[in-house]
Protein backbone atom coordinates (compact mmCIF):
# COMPACT_ATOMS: atom_id res chain seq x y z
CA UNK A 1 0.00 0.00 0.00
CA UNK A 2 1.46 2.98 -0.66
CA UNK A 3 1.96 6.26 1.77
CA UNK A 4 2.00 9.89 0.69
CA UNK A 5 4.03 11.76 2.28
CA UNK A 6 3.32 15.87 2.19
CA UNK A 7 6.41 18.12 1.26
CA UNK A 8 7.49 21.40 3.11
CA UNK A 9 5.25 23.51 0.78
CA UNK A 10 2.01 22.01 1.73
CA UNK A 11 0.77 21.41 -1.58
CA UNK A 12 -1.10 18.58 -2.81
CA UNK A 13 0.46 18.59 -6.13
CA UNK A 14 3.81 18.06 -4.49
CA UNK A 15 3.07 14.73 -2.86
CA UNK A 16 5.00 12.10 -3.86
CA UNK A 17 3.94 8.13 -3.63
CA UNK A 18 6.12 6.17 -1.75
CA UNK A 19 6.45 2.64 -1.07
CA UNK A 20 6.84 0.82 2.10
CA UNK A 21 9.17 -2.04 1.96
CA UNK A 22 9.38 -4.41 4.52
CA UNK A 23 13.25 -6.39 4.44
CA UNK A 24 13.70 -9.51 6.39
CA UNK A 25 16.53 -11.41 8.44
CA UNK A 26 16.24 -15.06 7.83
CA UNK A 27 18.37 -18.26 7.58
CA UNK A 28 17.52 -21.12 5.21
CA UNK A 29 18.59 -24.74 4.61
CA UNK A 30 21.16 -25.53 2.41
CA UNK A 31 19.79 -28.01 -0.06
CA UNK A 32 23.65 -29.40 -0.01
CA UNK A 33 24.62 -30.01 3.42
CA UNK A 34 21.22 -29.83 4.98
CA UNK A 35 22.58 -27.12 7.53
CA UNK A 36 20.42 -24.19 8.22
CA UNK A 37 22.67 -21.12 7.14
CA UNK A 38 21.89 -17.37 8.48
CA UNK A 39 21.44 -15.29 4.80
CA UNK A 40 23.50 -12.12 4.60
CA UNK A 41 21.23 -10.14 3.33
CA UNK A 42 17.77 -8.95 4.16
CA UNK A 43 14.76 -9.65 1.70
CA UNK A 44 11.11 -9.37 1.08
CA UNK A 45 9.06 -12.55 2.42
CA UNK A 46 7.37 -13.81 -1.15
CA UNK A 47 10.97 -13.21 -2.30
CA UNK A 48 12.46 -15.27 0.13
CA UNK A 49 9.57 -17.77 -0.08
CA UNK A 50 10.10 -18.16 -3.82
CA UNK A 51 14.16 -18.74 -3.66
CA UNK A 52 14.49 -20.69 -1.26
CA UNK A 53 11.94 -23.81 -0.53
CA UNK A 54 12.43 -24.09 3.37
CA UNK A 55 13.38 -20.93 5.55
CA UNK A 56 12.72 -19.10 8.87
CA UNK A 57 12.51 -15.43 9.87
CA UNK A 58 14.76 -14.32 12.54
CA UNK A 59 14.44 -11.30 13.49
CA UNK A 60 11.71 -7.98 13.11
CA UNK A 61 11.39 -6.52 9.59
CA UNK A 62 13.63 -4.21 8.71
CA UNK A 63 11.08 -0.61 6.96
CA UNK A 64 12.45 0.77 4.13
CA UNK A 65 10.38 3.91 2.58
CA UNK A 66 11.14 4.71 -1.16
CA UNK A 67 9.85 6.14 -4.42
CA UNK A 68 7.27 3.69 -5.73
CA UNK A 69 8.00 4.48 -9.35
CA UNK A 70 12.09 4.06 -8.91
CA UNK A 71 13.83 0.94 -10.51
CA UNK A 72 15.65 -1.02 -7.48
CA UNK A 73 19.55 -2.14 -8.51
CA UNK A 74 19.74 -4.93 -10.35
CA UNK A 75 23.55 -6.55 -11.19
CA UNK A 76 22.73 -7.01 -14.88
CA UNK A 77 22.52 -4.97 -17.57
CA UNK A 78 19.29 -3.42 -18.76
CA UNK A 79 19.43 -5.83 -21.99
CA UNK A 80 19.82 -9.29 -20.00
CA UNK A 81 17.17 -8.09 -17.54
CA UNK A 82 14.71 -7.65 -20.84
CA UNK A 83 16.09 -10.99 -21.66
CA UNK A 84 17.40 -9.52 -24.89
CA UNK A 85 20.72 -11.36 -26.08
CA UNK A 86 23.35 -9.70 -28.16
CA UNK A 87 23.28 -10.39 -31.94
CA UNK A 88 26.65 -11.76 -33.38
CA UNK A 89 27.89 -8.59 -34.92
CA UNK A 90 26.15 -6.21 -31.85
CA UNK A 91 29.41 -5.68 -29.65
CA UNK A 92 29.27 -5.88 -26.20
CA UNK A 93 29.46 -1.84 -24.03
CA UNK A 94 32.57 -1.26 -22.84
CA UNK A 95 32.73 -1.42 -19.02
CA UNK A 96 35.94 0.34 -18.49
CA UNK A 97 36.27 2.73 -21.13
CA UNK A 98 39.31 4.80 -19.58
CA UNK A 99 41.35 2.04 -19.57
CA UNK A 100 41.51 1.91 -23.36
CA UNK A 101 43.50 4.99 -23.46
CA UNK A 102 45.17 5.56 -19.55
CA UNK A 103 45.99 9.26 -19.22
CA UNK A 104 49.35 10.62 -19.82
CA UNK A 105 51.95 10.35 -16.92
CA UNK A 106 54.74 13.66 -17.15
CA UNK A 107 58.14 12.94 -17.63
CA UNK A 108 58.99 13.56 -13.72
CA UNK A 109 56.25 10.53 -12.67
CA UNK A 110 58.02 8.14 -15.30
CA UNK A 111 61.73 8.97 -14.58
CA UNK A 112 60.34 8.13 -10.71
CA UNK A 113 58.57 5.22 -11.77
CA UNK A 114 61.32 3.28 -13.99
CA UNK A 115 63.75 3.85 -10.29
CA UNK A 116 61.13 1.44 -8.35
CA UNK A 117 61.01 -1.02 -11.22
CA UNK A 118 64.82 -1.06 -11.13
CA UNK A 119 64.85 -1.55 -7.82
CA UNK A 120 61.93 -3.68 -7.56
CA UNK A 121 63.59 -6.21 -10.74
CA UNK A 122 66.62 -6.27 -8.58
CA UNK A 123 64.48 -7.20 -5.31
CA UNK A 124 62.12 -9.75 -7.50
CA UNK A 125 65.12 -11.81 -8.93
CA UNK A 126 67.27 -11.88 -5.61
CA UNK A 127 64.29 -13.52 -3.61
CA UNK A 128 63.37 -15.49 -6.97
CA UNK A 129 60.01 -14.50 -8.31
CA UNK A 130 60.33 -14.17 -11.85
CA UNK A 131 57.09 -13.87 -12.61
CA UNK A 132 57.15 -10.50 -10.88
CA UNK A 133 60.34 -9.75 -12.37
CA UNK A 134 59.26 -10.34 -15.87
CA UNK A 135 56.01 -8.12 -15.17
CA UNK A 136 58.72 -5.33 -14.17
CA UNK A 137 60.77 -5.51 -17.06
CA UNK A 138 57.82 -5.50 -19.54
CA UNK A 139 56.44 -2.49 -17.55
CA UNK A 140 60.01 -0.48 -17.67
CA UNK A 141 60.67 -1.46 -21.68
CA UNK A 142 57.04 0.20 -22.07
CA UNK A 143 57.61 3.33 -20.69
CA UNK A 144 60.79 3.53 -21.96
CA UNK A 145 59.14 3.72 -25.37
CA UNK A 146 56.75 5.93 -24.40
CA UNK A 147 59.80 8.27 -22.69
CA UNK A 148 61.51 8.29 -26.47
CA UNK A 149 58.17 9.03 -28.19
CA UNK A 150 57.57 12.14 -26.03
CA UNK A 151 60.52 13.29 -26.88
CA UNK A 152 60.58 13.20 -30.31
Amino acid sequence: MPVFRISESGGSRDNVAMSRIELFPFRFRDRITGKWVRARYRAERDEIARRYPEYEITGPPEIREGNADAQRFTPHSRQEAAGRTLRFDEKRPDVQPHLAAPPAIDIAEADLLRLFLRRYVTYCARRRRFASMNGAVRLFAELGVAATARLE
